[in-house]
């Protein structure tokens, strides 16, 4: 199986061997890495330019009680600063990106973080891992697509990622080619996660995605064998279970096999989130059936 990919090279905002490596957009971002990067005397001219403190983890909590996001953000950043080795730089990177995304709904900063993360943890895979998969989300959501992609593909290439992980990143890159309009590596990527020993939700959530990708281009038929197979599965949620029958139905009204579609409907009509629209559509598909049926008989 070939699956193309576009040319990441160069591309991935990280990579351990570079002195610059990423783009700063915004002051903050810029103060954050400078202070980080500076050699070791700089830093300490530096902080003893700064106000002493106590605990600057104590101040930080403190702040965020009192809600002034800035001065926590200050003592946060202070505390990396001062602490280039502590046991709570984990913890106060979490703080940093749960003030950039959450309060102030900052993502550009909230990335910046995370490229400077994926520097200091590139030799811890599993969270590198996490990093790459925060950060590749953030991407997509920014619309930043190459870049989200070339994070994912990195993940994909990892030969520690989890099987779980890995599923979901395959579907990851499934979507990526189709923005791209890329239907064939769309679907052979989405191939390579139903091998994967998974869940039978995360298996679901692959033959979904697959029998999606297939309605895209009209294939139909290989879209109505992937929901018949999603539903023989065993142990699977009632809510994807659901879904797909409801697309299942849908699927094989364009088919005309409208009585086993209006079967499908009528089993999902108490289940289905959106009674109405089930409601709706069998009505629809009824008189459709009725239709054809006075005209067989003319």
């Amino acid at each position: 199986m070939v699956i193309r990919r576009p040319n990441c090279a160069g591309a991935l905002p990280f990579h351990p061997a570079r002195l610059w490596p990423f783009r700063v957009r915004s002051y903050a971002g810029a103060l954050l890495l400078a202070t980080l990067l500076l050699s070791g005397c700089v830093q300490e001219h530096l902080q003893s330019l700064l106000p002493k403190s106590k605990d600057d983890l104590t101040l930080a909590e403190k702040a965020l009680s009192e809600h002034d996001i800035g001065d926590a953000e200050m003592y946060f950043q202070r505390y990396l600063r001062r602490n280039p080795d502590g046991e709570d730089r984990w913890e106060v990177w979490q703080q940093l990106l749960s003030i950039s995304l959450d309060m102030r709904q900052d993502r550009a900063t909230a990335g910046e973080y995370l490229e400077i993360m994926l520097l200091e943890y590139h030799a811890d895979p599993q969270r590198r891992q996490h990093i790459q998969m925060t950060l590749a989300d953030l991407y997509r959501d920014m619309r930043l697509f190459s870049r989200a992609f070339c994070l994912w593909e990195a993940l994909a290439k990892d030969p520690g990622l989890s099987a779980e992980d890995r599923a979901m990143v395959y579907r990851e890159l499934s979507h990526a080619y189709l923005r791209r309009l890329e239907f064939t590596p769309a679907t052979d990527i989405l191939g390579l996660c139903l091998q994967l020993d998974v869940r039978p939700d995360t298996k679901a959530d692959c033959l979904y995605a697959l029998a999606e990708t297939q309605m895209l281009t009209d294939n139909l038929e290989e879209a109505e064998q992937a929901l018949r197979d999603l539903l023989l599965l065993t142990d699977v949620s009632r809510e994807r279970r659901v879904l797909a029958t409801f697309t299942l139905a849908d699927v094989l009204e364009q088919r005309n096999k409208l009585q086993e579609a209006a079967s499908l409907f009528e089993s999902i009509r108490e289940t289905y989130p959106n009674t109405r629209v089930v409601t709706v559509r069998l009505g629809a598909l009824r008189d459709k059936m009725s239709e054809q049926q006075n005209v067989r008989k003319q």
